[in-house]
C-alpha cells in the first residue's frame, strides 16, 4: 500500500491528537471569541471551573451596543437563511418552535432549548443578545449536520412539560446522535420533571442548566438509577446571580458526585457574573462535546 506524504502526515496527526481530539463531535467555530479565559480555580480533573467574567470586556467590548447588539465578526448569518418556524401538534394544540440544521433526520446533535419566565422561543434564536452566544449554537449545530431547537410552552408546570417531551418524542427518531435539553433559568421547572420520568429520561443525552436551580429529588433518584442510565448534567452559573443562589447547584454538583461516584456532572461557574451570565459566556462547544463524549 502506498501513502502520499500528505496522507501519511494526517495519519500521523490523528495518531498523536489521540481518542479524544477524534471523538469531539462538534469541530471549532470561532474559538478564540468563545472559549473561556484561563480559569480562577480549576478542581475534580477539570469538572468544576471558576471562570472569569468582567463585564468591561465581556459586554462593554464585544458588544457594539452593550447588552442589544453584539459587534458583527462574533455572529454569522449563514444558518439564519435555513432557519423554519415549525409547529407540531401535540397535547391537543400547537407546539411552535423555531429550528434550523437536519430537520428532515439523520441529526448529529439535537439541541432544544427551554427558555425562561417572562420570553419566547425568540429568546433562544436571538443572534444579537448575549455577545452573539445563540448564533454561536445556531452555526455550531448547523455546520456539524446536528439541529438545534427553540421552542415555546404552555407553561413551567405539568401542561409546559407534556409540551416539550413532544418535542422530544418527535425528533429522537429524527436524531441519530445526544439529545440535548438546555433549560435557562426557570426553565429548569420542565428540565427536572422530564429527568424524573424514566421514560422520557431514557430520550434525553444531556441537560444543560443556565443560570438555574436544583430539584431535590434528583439525587436519590440518580442514585437509584446508578450508572445504567446517568443523565450528564453541564451546569453554568453566574457567582453574583441574585435570582438562583449558584451554591444551591454546587451543592447538587456535590452531592451527585458523593451518591454515584464518577457520575458525569460538570460546573462552570463565572466570577461576579449575574443571572444571565451563562447565556452569553458558556462555551456551547466544550459544553455539548463533554456531553457526547459522555
Amino acid at each position: 500500500m502506498r501513502f502520499t506524504v500528505k496522507a501519511t502526515a494526517l495519519v500521523l496527526i490523528c495518531l498523536l491528537a489521540g481518542p479524544a481530539a477524534a471523538a469531539e463531535l462538534l469541530k471549532p467555530y470561532k474559538e478564540r471569541l468563545f472559549s473561556y479565559r484561563q480559569p480562577i480555580d480549576n478542581r475534580d480533573g477539570g469538572d468544576f471551573l471558576r471562570l472569569p467574567y468582567d463585564a468591561r470586556k465581556d459586554i462593554n467590548e464585544r458588544d457594539e451596543y452593550p447588552v442589544r447588539k453584539v459587534k458583527g465578526y462574533y455572529v454569522s448569518s449563514w444558518p439564519k437563511r435555513h432557519q423554519r418556524d415549525r409547529a407540531i401538534s401535540a397535547n391537543g394544540r400547537q407546539i411552535a418552535h423555531f429550528a434550523v440544521g437536519a430537520l428532515d433526520g439523520g441529526s448529529a446533535m439535537t439541541v432544544i432549548f427551554v427558555h425562561g419566565r417572562d420570553v419566547t422561543r425568540d429568546l433562544g434564536f436571538d443572534d444579537d443578545r448575549f455577545g452573539g452566544n445563540f448564533n454561536r449554537v445556531k452555526n455550531l449545530m448547523f455546520r456539524n449536520g446536528g439541529l438545534y431547537i427553540s421552542t415555546d410552552f404552555t407553561d413551567f408546570a405539568n401542561a409546559g412539560t407534556r409540551d416539550v417531551a413532544a418535542l422530544i418524542e418527535h425528533y429522537r427518531p429524527l436524531t441519530t446522535g445526544p439529545m440535548v435539553i438546555a433549560c435557562g433559568s426557570m426553565g429548569a421547572h420542565l428540565c427536572w420533571r422530564l429527568a424524573g420520568d424514566g421514560t422520557m429520561a431514557a430520550k434525553i443525552d444531556g441537560m444543560i442548566f443556565l443560570g438555574g436551580f436544583t430539584d431535590p429529588d434528583f439525587v436519590a433518584t440518580a442514585a437509584s438509577r446508578g450508572h445504567d442510565r446517568a443523565i450528564p448534567i453541564y451546569i453554568a452559573h453566574g457567582s453574583l446571580d441574585s435570582v438562583y443562589s449558584w451554591k444551591d447547584m454546587f451543592a447538587l454538583y456535590r452531592d451527585l458526585r458523593a451518591a454515584v461516584p464518577g457520575y458525569p456532572v460538570r460546573y462552570a461557574l463565572f466570577d461576579a457574573g449575574k443571572h444571565g451570565t451563562p447565556v452569553r459566556m458558556i462555551d456551547w462547544r466544550e459544553a455539548l462535546n463533554w456531553i457526547a463524549g459522555r
